[in-house]
């Protein structure tokens, strides 16, 4: 990919993280989460992702030194999410294959198909997050521990 794939690919990736963020403090501040901007906050908003799932947040901390169960525990707290919701199928799996899809398989193909691909999962990811953070179905949280 060129440069203008990169900046076109990151312009859309930084409207969906302005988008989704919006939608997630929305939904914190429906379902009385504190500190709701920092769904703004790049790794503390997954921090907001599990007060809504109702787990510790400090578990958040697992990112830091262990990424691959920092992204399984993120997708089971967006899974707890979309059941409180209401909103579960089919969003949660179209985030979910999008997700792996998009971080471990874009590589095979080349050149535009490459970055079409990308930009599809990319609005995939951003949509089902839209749908799963809907504040019209805010959500009783309480904080359990792992």
């Amino acid at each position: 990919m060129g440069s203008t794939e990169f900046v076109t690919l990151g312009l859309i990736s930084f409207i969906g993280y302005i988008i989704v963020g919006i939608r997630l403090m929305n939904l914190c501040n429906a379902s009385g989460v504190s500190h709701g901007w920092l769904a703004f906050v790049p790794l503390l908003n997954f921090t907001r992702w599990a007060r809504l799932a109702g787990k510790n947040p400090w578990l958040v901390l697992l990112w830091l030194v262990f990424v691959i169960p920092g992204l399984i525990l993120s997708l089971i707290w967006l899974n707890k999410i979309a059941e409180k919701t209401g909103t579960q199928s089919p969003w949660y799996w179209v985030y979910l294959i999008a997700a792996i899809v998009s971080y471990g398989g874009t590589s095979i193909f080349n050149g535009a198909l490459q970055l079409i691909v990308t930009l599809v999962l990319t609005v995939a990811m951003i949509a089902a997050q839209w749908m799963i953070f809907d504040p019209t179905k805010g959500i009783s949280t309480t904080t359990t521990t792992v």
